[in-house]
């Protein structure tokens, strides 16, 4: 798709602001308490055959606005009850476990694991953690025309030596709408700096006061031909989750 890159009286007051405070206001207007969605994947093959999945994702925000997600699947039964906990951490260094029923013992992600990608999905580990101004370096690029709205164009590069080494990514392009600040586009490169993936977010629903979510995302492999599609089926926010069910015990049930 060819956007424009647009000049507009929009786009002024946008270059006092650095691309780490963007990003910063983009993760505090949408940050909610906890979170509850329920999933349905679908795995497209290069050839176009299609795989279905279930899935419930579990979010809190916590101690210091770092966020805790749990991930379950429900469905098929080949992948029923595996599931995955990402703590974030304060220093960028987010652990997060693996837990698969057949071995049915958590299994923690090395860092330098977290660019392998997870459970058959277009996803690596690293994409399922939340952005973050610890791990990466965002810096304002430009302003661009994503399907008539304006939006801020942001690259991000791991933000340490460390985190470089244990990216699957040389840097990201993000485009975040300057109107809500909800980021619709991500682009991942790999490390010869070739583009590898594209995340489509879209059909954007208002939660609550300036809280919005996408019902629907594509991340798709332009190398490989794969895609993942996720759709929204349902959402609940602060329903008062607690800490203790972001733990390695609940992994595992």
């Amino acid at each position: 798709m060819a956007l424009a890159i647009l000049a507009s009286p929009l786009a002024a007051p946008a270059w006092g602001q650095s691309g780490a405070e963007i990003m910063q206001k983009e993760r505090s207007l949408h940050q909610v308490r906890d979170e509850e969605e329920r999933q349905i994947l679908k795995l497209v093959s290069k050839s176009g055959a299609t795989k279905e999945r279930r899935l419930v994702r579990w979010t809190l925000s916590g101690t210091g606005g770092l966020d805790k997600i749990l991930v379950r699947f429900l469905a098929p039964r080949d992948v029923e009850n595996t599931g995955l906990l990402t703590w974030e951490a304060k220093d960028g260094n987010d652990d997060q476990w693996l837990y698969l029923p057949t071995v049915r013992k958590p299994k923690r992600i090395a860092a330098s694991g977290k660019k392998n990608r997870f459970m058959g999905t277009d996803y690596a580990y690293e994409d399922l953690r939340p952005e973050s101004t610890t791990v990466n370096t965002y810096t304002l690029a430009g302003s661009q025309a994503v399907d008539g709205q304006e939006c801020f164009v942001l690259e991000a590069v791991p933000a340490t030596p460390r985190q470089a080494a244990d990216s699957g990514y040389s840097k990201r392009k993000l485009w975040v709408r300057k109107d809500n600040y909800s980021t619709v586009k991500r682009e991942y490169y790999d490390k010869q700096g070739k583009l590898e993936k594209i995340e489509t977010l879209k059909k954007f629903v208002n939660v609550k006061g300036p809280v919005w979510r996408a019902n629907e995302i594509e991340m798709r492999d332009v190398q490989s031909g794969t895609s993942t599609i996720t759709i929204v089926e349902r959402r609940q926010v602060d329903r008062g989750l607690k800490d203790d069910f972001f733990t390695e015990g609940e992994l595992i049930k």
